[in-house]
């Protein structure tokens, strides 16, 4: 497995990770919180999106070579989760809810803009991670 830092094709952070191996290359922007991989292309993405909310549809970023890429929603061991959250392309953000004895609890989640990714994932605990 080969692991390095790109400069991100949607927002142009240098914070997007590439993991690769001889079958299949992630990539995880923690600059804009989106993700693709090598199978993410026009021919396979219809069978991807059937799963997918309306949301991250509408939102998604497809760059010069072809692949398609999509908000990330992460969800921790403890339950903690992060997820794009809105109605349009025009009005969404990143909802953070945080955990409460190994359960979601609503009342503390906190709404961030799009460019905010990084400080929802502080704000759930995801670099506090063992």
């Amino acid at each position: 497995m080969i692991e390095k830092l790109l400069i991100c094709p949607r927002c142009g952070s240098n914070a997007c990770s590439e993991i690769s191996n001889d079958k299949l290359t992630v990539w995880n922007c923690f600059g804009c919180g989106f993700t693709s991989n090598s199978t993410m292309i026009k021919e396979n993405i219809e069978q991807t999106e059937v799963t997918l909310p309306e949301l991250y549809k509408a939102i998604k970023f497809i760059d010069e070579k072809g692949y398609h890429w999509y908000p990330i929603s992460a969800i921790l061991d403890d339950k903690s989760m992060i997820f794009a959250e809105g109605t349009s392309v025009e009005d969404w953000q990143w909802s953070a809810v945080q955990s409460k004895d190994n359960k979601l609890d609503m009342t503390t989640k906190k709404e961030y803009p799009e460019r905010e990714f990084m400080d929802a994932l502080e704000y759930i605990g995801y670099f506090n991670q063992k």
